[in-house]
């Protein structure tokens, strides 16, 4: 007589749980669709093994007769639990897709649909499982098979986890141990309470844990992907701003178009030279473009001389660091932005402006900038001269070692100078010092 209660007792709820899991699987966009066809399929094979198990109950109810049959019903959902645990393991494992790691886990599976198709193999069928005439089920030496081949999959799913798995993600390898470690005990409980509902309600509860685990961690995933998107964007409207400003500044002499952007290039350059990290990097590029903002406030008449600057003119070229610094220092974000702006003229001799600064009291960074200024002043068209040559260039940076630049930036600025292969600036017989247009014009 079939059993209502028990029929009901093991379909109910592992069939409601599917029925949720796969709901939600179905409405969810985030998953890749290989995760979704291996949660579609597992949820298949339970729903086909518990089927098959109902119709096991249903043959052993209509009493002898049916050996064979019940016997084959009974093997295939032997053979169907280990593919459900090797696409659980799939579904879990679900960052590596490598042959390598498929293959070897669908062996067991296929090792144990041999075993569990035992009874019809005259060599083994002795030593697996079979019904007597009163349908009393008998277990042989190989009828344990399948729960070992379980074990297996228990065993690489938790192996797997530590060679898959980042690091980053250890509290994930736990999870994976916490759920081995179900399935272990669901597997013995169904010994004990010879119910095979136990297994079935365990790998559905596992399911549906991770699947949770798996949405908040998409969840948390996708707020860092956007926090990451929202600082990107940030860093490059920053730096397309700061960049239109330096053109702005440029943009007042003809003849120093593309300084800024130069300056900033070489003094990046030089301090990832000097081991400095990426922040410093990126700081010392902004210093750099923004270095001359001050000449904002010059009147473009006097940035634009082509003769000798009045000592009144000279005053009040000289007054851009400090018109930079003040427009600059206030910026709390980066609150060391104004140093290239107010010290990238002061000299490491201490005599220059505007606070007569001297060797390592002036920051690093406008020590930095200094040496790229100057450098891009003298290989750099002006109003008063051609681009200077290379030879030329060099002696000057050689000559201000210890009175104008920092020596041990201007040896960097000489080293990728020598670097520089392509440098092919005609040659011009302007022999004045760099103190002079520095000082006059103030680059």
């Amino acid at each position: 007589m079939l059993d209502l209660k028990n029929i009901i007792s093991i379909n109910f709820f592992p069939i409601v749980g599917l029925i949720f899991l796969v709901f939600f699987i179905w409405r969810n966009s985030h998953l890749e669709k290989r995760v979704k066809a291996s949660f579609f399929t597992l949820s298949a094979l339970m729903l086909v093994e518990l089927m098959v198990y109902d119709i096991e109950l249903y043959l052993i109810s209509l009493g002898g007769g049916y050996t064979q049959l019940l016997t084959l019903v009974t093997a295939m959902g032997y053979s169907i639990r280990p593919v459900m645990m090797y696409f659980f393991i799939k579904i879990v494992l679900r960052n590596d897709d490598r042959k390598r790691v498929r293959i070897p886990l669908l062996v067991p599976a296929i090792i144990n649909v041999i075993f569990a198709f035992s009874p019809f193999i005259p060599v083994i069928q002795d030593y697996g499982y079979r019904y007597n005439s009163h349908h009393e089920f008998f277990r042989g030496q190989l009828g344990y098979m399948t729960h070992v081949i379980i074990l297996i999959y228990l065993w690489f799913m938790v192996m797997l986890s530590y060679s898959v798995i980042s690091k980053k993600k250890s509290f994930e390898r736990w999870i994976i141990l916490m759920i081995s470690v179900t399935v272990l005990l669901s597997m013995i409980g169904e010994t004990i309470f010879k119910s095979p509902s136990v297994l079935r309600c365990s790998i559905v509860g596992c399911l549906i844990f991770y699947y949770m685990y798996f949405q908040s961690e998409r969840y948390r995933d996708d707020i860092i992907e956007k926090h990451v998107e929202q600082v990107q964007m940030s860093e490059r409207l920053t730096l397309q701003m700061v960049t239109a400003l330096a053109r702005t500044v440029d943009a007042k002499d003809s003849y120093t178009n593309g300084h800024s952007q130069r300056v900033a290039d070489y003094s990046k350059e030089i301090s990832k030279r000097l081991g400095k990290d990426e922040a410093f990097q990126r700081e010392i590029y902004y210093m750099g473009l923004l270095h001359d903002i001050g000449k904002i406030g010059i009147p473009d008449y006097i940035i634009n001389k082509t003769d000798k600057l009045t000592d009144e003119e000279f005053a009040t070229i000289k007054s851009h660091p400090e018109i930079g610094a003040e427009v600059l220092q206030d910026i709390t974000e980066m609150p060391n932005l104004y140093y290239g702006a107010r010290w990238h003229h002061e000299r490491y001799d201490g005599s220059g402006y505007p606070d007569g600064l001297r060797g390592d009291q002036i920051p690093i960074e406008a020590r930095i900038i200094a040496v790229a200024d100057v450098y891009d002043a003298m290989t750099s068209k002006r109003s008063y001269r051609d681009v200077l040559p290379q030879e030329v260039v060099r002696n000057e940076l050689e000559c201000a070692k210890r009175t104008q630049l920092d020596p041990y930036m201007a040896n960097i600025m000489l080293e990728m100078m020598d670097e520089d292969k392509d440098y092919n600036l005609k040659e011009h017989t302007d022999k004045r010092s760099i103190y002079d247009f520095d000082d006059n014009y103030d680059d």
